[in-house]
């Protein structure tokens, strides 16, 4: 049996968990960095919008804040959201004298790459500081359980999937940085891995979620017929139309006047759309009109031009769009240095929540992910430091991957694990998406627990991929009962939650975080008031 033995380690390998294994590595801790791909790719920060919200060029912090706690619609934990706009700029000049090139505008730097990657510069820069700075890493493992001791973490259970091999991790920390679960729905820009795994680590090591009803779509997803799914910039959205089949104008329609309409209504432009299609209407930007110096405003739009233009036809035609999931607001409750609760365990970046509140401004994404990976790095390489390994850990691990070797049989029948993970899509798309009730949300949850009790246990296993892909299923189905649970508690619409049989924001009631919490076998649910500030 293998048992690797870190000081951190850090379980993700985009831009949170990089930043993370930086900071823990400044301070003298070892760390080892793992990740389901390869260091910095396919992850979302390699395939970002590569912009950051921030104090900058005449937009101050407190604007910032204020956008932030009124895009959040004012359930956001206040205290992450001043330290994000406080530390962003800091952060994103560290990644310049490292090298990052970008552009400059009034509260905006976006890094200059190419679609479909234009974070593709960020996340390589941090790969190569993960490097130089002798950060261990190892690509193609999934992390499947961690183990706790006496209410600390004691190490993790791995699978290399490329191997067909698992792996004990034995350390004294553990930083979750495993992103979040857009993927898990049938429409999405997320990479394909992004399957809410941090999310189901957490919840059955006895961490406390938060904030899980808030899925947020972001409005223009390219949906042209037999074309991939694809982000537009935002900026387009408000430079071209936006009609229907009718020729409407979407956003004259559903009175959507706040600008920039793709980053500060990202909700009800979603939710906008999203009726249209309900009714029987499909919805386009219209891009003809823009001359070259419209184009030229926004670095993403300049470097879409052509391939919009030409090989999409937006040159004579309007361009068919749909809202496409984008990002999770909810997650692992976290203090300011991503503490979770268990002495040892961290979160940061997407598999954290607390900081977006309902709805999450844009830019913020990539903020996060530099100040508050910075901040758990630092947290847990210091607690690794003053730490020794707990005793009879390593005994715990055997015993633990022992069982869990055990699960891993050869079935030759059933469903492949990526065929049940699209039911689970279609599900979560339908009835748990934009537009939710009751009935919808209810038949979600049974739909889901059909596919937990019947087609999971018979899923066909064949190869060392397929234990990944059943892994994620795993994972998903825990996630997407999370957002489901969730949202039926909420009665009432509130970001990008939506509510069809409850459609006001009910402050009185409902200005609450709902968390979630494992006990025995079952998810609890707790509703708890907003801190007052002293």
């Amino acid at each position: 049996m293998e048992i690797i033995k870190t000081d951190v380690l850090v379980i993700g390998g985009g831009g949170a968990g990089m930043r993370a294994a930086l900071a823990a590595k400044e301070i003298g801790a070892e760390v080892l960095l793992v990740s389901k791909t390869p260091i910095g790719k396919s992850t979302c920060t390699y395939l970002s919008a590569g912009a950051f919200t921030l104090a900058t060029d005449g937009f101050s912090k407190e604007t910032h804040l204020q956008l932030t706690l009124q895009a959040g619609k004012g359930i956001n934990v206040r205290d992450l959201a001043e330290i994000l706009v406080n530390e962003t700029p800091e952060r994103v000049r560290e990644l310049e004298l490292s090298g990052l090139v970008g552009e400059w505008q009034k509260g905006r730097f976006r890094c200059l790459g190419k679609p479909t990657a234009a974070g593709a510069p960020l996340a390589n820069i941090l790969a190569e500081a993960v490097r130089k700075q002798g950060v261990s890493s190892m690509p193609w493992v999934i992390v499947s359980e961690l183990v706790t001791e006496s209410g600390k973490v004691a190490g993790a259970l791995g699978f290399d999937f490329r191997k067909g091999k698992t792996i004990a991790f034995l350390s004294k920390a553990v930083i979750l940085a495993n992103g979040g679960g857009g993927s898990l729905y049938a429409r999405h820009d997320n990479p394909v891995r992004a399957t809410g795994d941090g999310y189901a680590l957490a919840f059955h090591a006895g961490c406390s979620l938060r904030d899980m009803e808030f899925v947020q779509f972001i409005p223009v997803g390219l949906a042209e017929p037999n074309k991939p799914a694809y982000l537009i910039s935002p900026p387009l959205a408000d430079m071209g139309r936006v009609i229907n089949s009718s020729g409407e104008d979407i956003l004259e329609k559903y009175r959507i006047t706040e600008k920039p309409v793709a980053v500060r209504s990202r909700d009800s432009f979603s939710l906008a759309i999203f009726r249209e299609e309900m009714g029987g209407q499909e919805v386009f930007i219209d891009l003809r009109s823009l001359s070259e110096r419209d184009w030229l405003q926004d670095s993403l739009a300049r470097a879409q031009r052509e391939m919009l233009m030409k090989h999409f036809s937006g040159s004579v035609k309007p361009l068919r769009i749909s809202p496409m999931c984008h990002f999770f607001m909810g997650g692992v409750s976290i203090n300011q240095n991503g503490g979770t609760g268990i002495a040892g365990l961290y979160a940061a970046g997407e598999t954290a929540g607390g900081l977006h509140g309902a709805n999450r401004l844009g830019g913020n994404a990539l903020g996060e992910i530099m100040v508050f990976g910075y901040r758990a790095g630092k947290a847990a390489g210091a607690w690794a430091i003053e730490q020794d390994m707990l005793k009879g850990s390593q005994d715990l691990l055997k015993v633990r991957l022992d069982s869990f070797r055990k699960k891993l049989v050869t079935r030759t029948a059933g469903l492949a694990p990526r065929l049940i993970r699209k039911k689970i899509g279609e599900t979560l798309w339908r009835d748990g998406g934009i537009l939710r009730e009751k009935s919808g949300l209810s038949s979600a949850m049974e739909a889901l627990k059909r596919i937990q009790q019947e087609d999971l246990p018979r899923a066909r296993i064949e190869s060392p991929k397929e234990i990944l892909e059943k892994m994620e299923v795993e994972n998903a189905l825990l996630a997407g009962e999370m957002i489901v649970r969730s949202a039926l508690v909420r009665e009432e619409s509130r970001g990008a939650h939506f509510r069809r049989d409850f459609p006001k924001t009910d402050d009185e009631y409902w200005k609450v975080n709902i968390f979630l919490k494992k006990t025995g076998e079952a998810m609890d649910i707790e509703l708890r008031p907003l801190p007052t500030r002293g």
